[in-house]
């Protein structure tokens, strides 16, 4: 483990190895490794991060819901008229990264 706040503790989280996922699949408290995403829908409800170490992505999408959708819908809410703009802007800036 580094000392990057932003990387995930793999310790806690369920590990799957060497799986192709072709459709849904939840991400929260998960460490994928040597995994292939081919047109998956990733899951993520705010839990736990989840960790991707040497895995493959090709069109997929995701789907928030749960905390983390209510988070997304609380930044488009900040944005929606053009408010806030400097906070956006600061949250997403390059190399930004909060940690708990």
């Amino acid at each position: 483990m580094t000392d990057t706040p932003f990387l995930t503790d793999t310790r806690n989280l369920k590990e799957v190895r060497d799986q192709v996922f072709k459709e849904a699949v939840d991400v929260d408290d998960t460490h994928f490794i040597n995994c292939v995403f081919d047109a998956a829908q990733l899951r993520y409800g705010g839990g736990q991060r989840p960790n991707f170490e040497n895995c493959t992505f090709t069109a997929v999408g995701w789907l928030f819901h749960g905390a983390a959708l209510r988070t997304i819908q609380l930044l488009q809410l900040q944005n929606l008229h053009g408010e806030n703009q400097q906070m956006i802007d600061d949250i997403f800036r390059a190399g930004q990264l909060f940690s708990d």
